[in-house]
């Protein structure tokens, strides 16, 4: 008796040879499925920069309090005490008028006219501010609702954080935009390999009908007639994984290079380098997948055993 790795071979020379017969085919459907590998991949990279950026931008984020010019220090201090006994903050930085205002000269120290006009004021007209660094980012909502009920509101003239939360969101809203598209795109060209694939494999069993009833009449078992188109498609996902990750790490290193311009302190070449064992088992998993279900789906609709 013929044993298993014995059989198994024998079925994964005939999955090879299918393969090679249909080269013309072959080429093009291992085309279409490394298109949807490489827009997967593509969309891995979107995904990895849309979450630095929001990540970045979290970090940057604070909740900044002014207060009016009425406004007393000990009134101030009263309500930088009650924020740092909340759980919630880490950090809360006093700034006074004082301060604000030799910031704000030290800033545009280069600007004559805005120096000008700061010597010829008689009143400084900035306000005194606390800045608030949360621990976590989502918790700066309940801070802000914590100052809107605070017993000094009536002295607080503005709280800044709004601001900033419009733009995380909008920026969440963008990249949640492309990855829904990006999506879609790839759905649609894995139905178009999905189908170029099972074509390819019913021409295939059509071709080898007489061969199919030959291993029938021996009392070939139905693992070894369909085995080997099986072996087929997955050897489609495996030369289709192989050039999209050829083809992806040159191009991200050049695209990596000028990223960094627009998006500094992100490299896109070095997490890749960093996971690229994660990112060859993803790929080849997935064209394997997409070969074996299209080989499958095929099968069934056209291998009568």
């Amino acid at each position: 008796m013929e044993s298993f790795t014995a059989t198994f071979r024998r079925i994964f020379h005939a999955g090879l040879t299918n393969f090679r017969r249909n080269s013309y085919l072959s080429f093009g459907t291992t085309g279409i499925m490394a298109l949807v590998l490489l827009l997967f991949a593509g969309l891995m990279v979107l995904n990895y920069v849309s979450s630095q950026i929001v990540a970045g931008l979290e970090s940057k984020v604070d909740v900044t309090v002014y207060f009016k010019q009425e406004a007393s220090p000990d009134e101030i201090m009263s309500v930088k005490q009650d924020l740092e006994n909340q759980s919630t903050v880490q950090q809360v930085s006093y700034i006074s008028q004082d301060q604000a205002l030799n910031d704000f000269k030290t800033k545009h120290a280069g600007d004559a006219l805005i120096q000008q006009s700061l010597a010829e004021l008689s009143d400084n007209p900035l306000q005194a501010s606390l800045n608030i660094k949360a621990k976590d980012s989502a918790q700066y909502p309940n801070i802000v609702s914590f100052l809107e009920g605070n017993k000094f509101r009536p002295v607080v003239d503005k709280i800044n954080f709004y601001e900033n939360q419009a733009v995380i969101q909008r920026v969440e809203g963008i990249a949640g935009g492309l990855r829904n598209w990006g999506l879609l795109a790839t759905l649609v060209l894995a139905a178009i390999a999905v189908l170029v694939t099972f074509n390819t494999i019913r021409l295939t069993i059509y071709n080898q009908k007489q061969e199919i009833e030959i291993m029938r009449l021996v009392g070939g078992s139905i693992w070894q007639i369909k085995a080997p188109y099986l072996i087929e498609g997955g050897l489609y996902g495996v030369f289709a994984a192989t050039i999209a990750t050829v083809v992806f790490y040159p191009t991200l290193w050049f695209v990596s290079s000028k990223a960094a311009v627009l998006l500094p302190g992100i490299s896109l070449i070095g997490y890749f380098l960093t996971n690229i064992l994660q990112f060859v088992a993803i790929t080849l998993f997935a064209g394997i997948a997409l070969g074996v279900v299209s080989s499958f789906v095929a099968i069934r609709r056209f291998l009568k055993v």
